[in-house]
């Protein structure tokens, strides 16, 4: 009786290990975000940070969940975020922050992201967003941009590019760059910049284009009645 039931427990535990176990996630690791320090309390902006938070977070995560992919593949692994105050004006908070994120392949990605805080709305609004006609103000702001841009492509490549070569054009300033207003001088913004990612202004060997424009006259009728006290003009 005894040895019966033993023989039928070793039975069951040698089909127990034939089976094909189930290969667990890997923990996810080298995930950094940090968050701003802020002058004042502002428990919006707060909230607004974690919910971007967890989302970085689930996106990088889910990398990790494949059970296919080994801890050793994963292990080289990074995503980074740093936030930081740029300028803090009445009714508008900007801030910086530096993006990089390492998930396999000849190298990692760096870019430089912003947000403009609207403190009254509790809510970010986009550089476009900041004026009544969007059309009229990427008008006025183009050529300064443009210019801007072409001298340091000069100054990296050593010799003019044409417009119509694959790196030559003028990103659209609202949609393909990260642009905000910056260096509040006496209570109003003095400079606009502008952050370009790699691939978007140039090959990644370039790495990203950060200019600096100084605001033209002309531009704070273009800004909503709420934000004009905040420009120049």
């Amino acid at each position: 009786m005894h040895k019966n039931s033993f023989l039928a427990a070793l039975l069951l535990v040698t089909l127990i290990g034939s089976l094909p176990r189930a290969t667990q996630a890997a923990p996810v690791t080298g995930f950094t975000y940090q968050m701003p320090k802020l002058a004042a309390s502002d428990p919006a902006l707060t909230r607004y940070l974690q919910q971007d938070r967890a989302k970085v977070y689930r996106g990088y995560a889910e990398l990790f969940a494949d059970p296919e992919v080994s801890e050793e593949e994963v292990s080289g692994y990074e995503s980074t975020t740093n936030w930081m105050v740029d300028s803090v004006l009445p009714g508008l908070t900007v801030l910086l922050a530096g993006r990089s994120s390492y998930t396999g392949g000849a190298h990692g990605y760096a870019f430089v992201d912003s947000l403009i805080w609207a403190s009254k709305a509790g809510a970010p609004i986009s550089f476009a967003g900041l004026f009544t006609n969007p059309s009229a103000a990427r008008a006025l702001l183009n050529p300064a941009y443009c210019r801007a841009l072409n001298r340091d492509r000069l100054a990296r490549r050593g010799e003019p590019t044409p417009a119509d070569d694959m790196f030559g054009a003028c990103p659209d300033l609202f949609k393909e760059a990260e642009a905000y207003p910056t260096k509040p001088v006496y209570g109003k913004y003095s400079r606009i910049a502008i952050s370009l990612a790699p691939y978007v202004a140039g090959p990644f060997s370039e790495g990203s284009y950060d200019l600096e424009i100084v605001i033209p006259k002309g531009l704070k009728p273009l800004v909503k009645p709420q934000y004009q006290a905040l420009f120049p003009g």
